[in-house]
């Protein structure tokens, strides 16, 4: 399909994206575009209309409010990565973004395109799914608030309805003693998609136990998964290392990944268990 066949809508205001967003629901929606234009070059995805929502500035936040982080559909990675609030409060997140692809990416690519996009290999759901993150989706009709446990339903599946629109996602921040890691492999030292990549967060320390943890992997089923195994051993419990080599384990017996062209199945499952381990050690003992 050529790019002059496809209707561009270009809304101004959130209200006036919504309006188009109920009367277009055919409409496939793009910010940066920098998922959504390779698939239509590849007719992944076909369209004859895409609903523009880059000008809508009210959508590019950042913010701490009472006891929550707030993060506006259309903030960048770039922005992401740059915020004092997220490097002091959700360095996970942080670091997730910093790993995905070249700066002229970073500088389009969108946190709420990613959600959207529902790629199992995408590198700031994890992080998302360890902060326990809840989703805002806006339509005319107003608001839901979806946890993100509960966003993604299947492989490239989420729980936006056809006249929604992802408006901005919460969670609560990482305090001082809380402890959280974030690490990816993939075939490149940069620019490259995850074979695995692996997000924890504990929190509520109580001298070298956490009351809570979460533990979230990446490419190795058809959505971002947590092991929900492996964080019941590391909560409320003395942590060491042997403990972070049960907790891999656990996690790579959790893992349901697929054989394909870059990496097996029997590959990822023994990186998932060697990731956890050194996330855990990373994010407790900051080595």
């Amino acid at each position: 399909m050529m790019r002059s066949e496809i209707d561009v809508l270009t809304p101004k205001t959130i209200d006036e994206a919504l309006r188009l967003r109920r009367q277009h629901e055919n409409a496939k929606i793009i910010a940066g575009g920098s998922d959504l234009i390779v698939q239509l070059r590849d007719g992944v995805v076909r369209t004859n209309q895409l609903l523009d929502i880059s000008s809508l500035k009210e959508l590019r936040f950042i913010r701490e409010d009472q006891d929550r982080i707030q993060i506006g559909s259309l903030t960048t990675y770039n922005e992401i990565i740059n915020s004092p609030i997220i490097r002091k409060r959700a360095w996970i997140l942080a670091e997730s973004a910093r790993q995905i692809g070249a700066a002229q990416l970073q500088n389009t690519a969108t946190i709420g395109g990613n959600l959207g996009n529902a790629s199992p290999a995408a590198d700031t759901i994890p992080p998302l799914y360890a902060l326990d993150t809840t989703i805002i989706t806006r339509s005319v009709a107003g608001r839901r608030e979806i946890p993100i446990d509960q966003f993604y339903l299947g492989y490239r599946k989420i729980a936006l309805l056809s006249d929604e629109l992802i408006e901005q996602l919460y969670f609560k921040p990482l305090r001082p003693d809380d402890a959280g890691a974030y690490l990816k492999l993939g075939l490149r030292g940069a620019n490259a998609i995850s074979l695995v990549d692996v997000a924890v967060a504990l929190r509520e320390r109580n001298v070298n136990s956490f009351s809570t943890a979460r533990v979230a992997l990446g490419a190795v089923a058809p959505t971002v998964k947590r092991s929900l195994k492996c964080e019941k051993i590391l909560q409320a419990r003395p942590l060491d290392r042997e403990i972070f080599r049960e907790a891999g384990s656990v996690a790579a017996q959790d893992a349901t990944p697929i054989d394909d062209i870059r990496a097996s199945a029997e590959y990822r499952r023994n990186i998932v268990s060697s990731l956890v381990y050194q996330a855990l050690c990373i994010a407790v003992f900051r080595e």
